[in-house]
């Protein structure tokens, strides 16, 4: 025996095999609202990623896990993992999101046309406010721990740290390369790329130094300084 069904029954039908969801019967509104999306919003999406930074400041990495992002975040754990399926994929996001900041930290710090190296790092280092660094430091430190403790298991974020830290040695070997001499550079093909490291281990010794308690004040202009002086020294002291 055949059964006509009309397209009335067939949507009734459908809509008993979606326990759970919510229809709108109207014909110009018909649809389907899928589960969660009451979760999901880029405003949720940041008070997520806002709130990993609190945690993983006042907990450190290992402290920083789900159900405390979703108590700081006042979101249900559900709606954490709406957004981000694991704890590696969160910390990935949040270190992307990190690199947007950085992008517009160095974008005002690079080198001015026609600045020398000293007038340069005068005026990013020695001139600069002392607390001018500090924003970078949260996501630093936990993109560090990511990079040098073997066992922790966010490969996707460990990874995303080390094309960070890659992408910020190009461009302080962009500053270099823009201000140094041409015969500097012609007689000392390393030293751009040397700079440009040593610069990075500065601020990594400095973010330490802050994460153990303590502190040196006049990190910037002192960090300046050596820059400045190893960017003007000879062939024959540093080749």
């Amino acid at each position: 025996m055949t059964i006509n069904l009309t397209r009335d029954c067939l949507i009734a039908m459908t809509d008993l095999e979606r326990p759970g969801e919510t229809t709108m019967t109207s014909e110009k509104t018909s649809r389907v609202r899928p589960r969660g999306e009451h979760r999901s919003s880029p405003a949720n999406r940041q008070r997520i990623l806002d709130a990993t930074l609190e945690v993983a400041r006042e907990f450190g990495y290992q402290g920083t896990t789900i159900p405390r992002v979703s108590a700081r975040a006042k979101l249900p754990s559900g709606s954490v993992y709406w957004h981000f399926e694991s704890k590696d994929i969160l910390f990935a996001s949040l270190l992307d999101q990190s690199r947007e900041w950085l992008e517009t930290f160095h974008k005002k710090r690079r080198p001015l046309p026609g600045e020398t190296t000293r007038q340069h790092i005068e005026r990013i280092y020695c001139n600069a406010p002392a607390s001018e660094p500090l924003a970078t430091q949260d996501f630093w430190r936990l993109g560090m721990i990511l990079s040098v403790d073997q066992s922790v298991r966010e490969q996707v974020a460990r990874q995303r740290f080390l094309d960070l830290r890659q992408a910020v040695l190009v461009e302080y070997a962009s500053w270099y390369r823009t201000t140094l001499p041409a015969e500097i550079q012609e007689r000392c093909p390393d030293r751009v790329d040397k700079l440009a490291k040593f610069t990075l281990i500065c601020a990594d010794g400095n973010l330490i130094m802050n994460a153990s308690g303590d502190s040196l004040p006049d990190y910037l202009r002192m960090a300046g300084i050596s820059l400045i002086s190893l960017a003007e020294a000879s062939p024959e002291t540093l080749p």
